[in-house]
């Protein structure tokens, strides 16, 4: 019993380190130790090498046009610990958008490992990066808010530490609620969420990934899907209105159930909350969560849920994902 609870601590340790493909692989060479499979594992480190390389290609030199014709876009991230995801996120970032006038507001929730450092660093060569350390850590809806209150932008995206952006992604958000007065939120579809809005991947390699998002954006331009609520390792938001809202409740510690309660909150508003089906955003899922017992995870699941039950005198009801074919 104790060896099949060592695996699958281990299999979880690798899903949300390295993604549902190199955890197949895993068990694929395991079980098949002499058959050579395509499906290579990809480590966060692979996948920062890969973009340490690219960082900031796009950025090194100003636009030569006027960017006030475009909405400022404040890019929110919250750090704490993982230093490879949160050099591996602000790299990508750095690499591959290209709208014009964003900024980035990183938070960092009193991280204990190298990650002030670095940030510290890496900001001081991105004039558009503006960087918060916090003594304390505030938790998820904390951290967040406060970022949402530095920030200078027309449009929020709230970007999760965990997450490579591709190429085209705040134009594709922003696309689908800059003139829509309808939707409150929109956020794209990715490989890891617990909702309709995680799709079927065959990607092995940030730049088949890079292919995919594409490809995809291509075949779906313009297409976007009504969704119950929008994970936020990816959301975008107008800032008026989101403070309007009161921002994500500071009542669930820790993390979980914020996003949920603020779909809650635009619904009732008579809001939209819409998937883009054009922008695709990888998701490794888990980064801090993933680091906890399952003990305590549940613990801090069961708590939240609670405070969710009781304030909107309703039962949470688990989301489905996509149903393919």
């Amino acid at each position: 019993m104790q060896k099949i609870r060592s695996y699958l601590i281990t299999a979880r340790k690798i899903y949300h380190e390295a993604g549902a493909r190199t955890l197949l692989s895993v068990i694929f060479n395991r079980l098949f130790p002499r058959v050579r499979t395509s499906l290579q594992p990809m480590t966060v480190k692979n996948w920062l090498q890969y973009y340490e390389k690219r960082g900031g290609e796009h950025r090194n030199s100003p636009p030569p046009f006027d960017i006030s014709q475009y909405p400022r876009v404040s890019v929110l991230i919250l750090t704490y610990n993982n230093l490879d995801y949160n050099k591996l996120c602000l790299y990508s970032i750095y690499s591959n958008t290209t709208y014009p006038n964003f900024e980035v507001v990183v938070v960092d929730n009193a991280s204990s490992d190298e990650t002030p450092e670095w940030l510290s660093e890496f900001s001081r060569s991105r004039k558009n990066l503006r960087l918060i350390l916090n003594k304390e850590n505030l938790g998820f809806a904390g951290g967040n808010n406060q970022a949402a209150r530095e920030a200078d932008g027309e449009f929020l995206v709230f970007l999760n530490n965990d997450t490579v952006v591709t190429q085209g992604w705040i134009e594709g958000l922003l696309a689908h609620i800059k003139d829509d007065a309808s939707v409150g939120l929109v956020g794209p579809v990715t490989n890891s969420t617990g909702n309709e809005a995680r799709i079927p991947v065959a990607y092995g390699s940030p730049a088949e990934m890079e292919k995919f998002a594409s490809d995809r954006s291509s075949l779906m331009a313009g297409r976007f899907f009504d969704i119950r609520m929008l994970a936020f390792y990816c959301v975008m938001a107008r800032k008026g209105q989101y403070e309007l809202m009161g921002g994500l409740d500071e009542r669930y510690s820790v993390g979980m159930f914020e996003d949920d309660d603020i779909a809650v909150r635009y619904h009732e508003q008579g809001f939209r909350v819409v998937c883009a089906e054009d922008v695709f955003i990888h998701h490794f899922q888990g980064a801090s969560f993933g680091k906890l017992d399952n003990e305590k995870y549940q613990k801090i699941f069961d708590e939240n849920r609670r405070k969710y039950e009781e304030k909107w005198g309703r039962k949470w009801e688990p989301y489905e994902f996509r149903k393919l074919g």
